[in-house]
């Protein structure tokens, strides 16, 4: 791993950093620092660089485990987001699939109701033959009835 190298101002004195960050992060680190410690000087008097220094510290792993617990927090945000994301995409295939049931019992329906309507006219047609034949029947009936008459009345019966 390379080393960078910068040369930074932190509270008025110069310092070489070197780390595996580049260069142009190493400073805005260094800035933080020195921001961190020209605060604490403003709002304290303190005796000496060296408490300022471990106060500066203490400071930043505050924000640290802040910014430590935010992630954590986060992190569990994602995963409950995670788990409603599989959840609704469960309930997605699961209405897609209901969606295709559907759309097929709906052309199988109209398939039932198509046969039906057909067989309702075949129905209706042989229905109306029944009619006819029967009128035809009844019209014979009374023909034959008028016959019998006329033949009980020619021969006395």
């Amino acid at each position: 791993m390379e080393n960078n190298k910068a040369k930074v101002r932190i509270y008025g004195q110069e310092y070489t950093i070197a780390g595996q960050r580049d260069e142009e992060t190493i400073r805005e680190i260094a800035a933080h620092v020195n921001e961190k410690m020209r605060e604490l000087g403003r709002s304290f008097s303190v005796d000496g660089q060296g408490t300022l220094a471990v106060l500066t510290a203490i400071n930043i792993a505050d924000e640290y485990f802040e910014a430590k617990e935010e992630i954590r927090k986060l992190e569990e945000v994602r995963e409950n987001l995670q788990k409603d994301t599989e959840h609704y995409l469960k309930l997605w295939d699961e209405a897609k699939k209901n969606f295709a049931q559907y759309k097929e019992q709906a052309a199988k329906t109209m398939e039932e109701k198509k046969e039906s309507e057909e067989k309702y006219k075949e129905l209706e047609a042989r229905c109306s033959e029944f009619e006819n034949s029967f009128f035809d029947l009844q019209m014979e009936n009374l023909q034959l009835k008028s016959e019998l008459e006329k033949y009980k009345k020619t021969y006395g019966i």
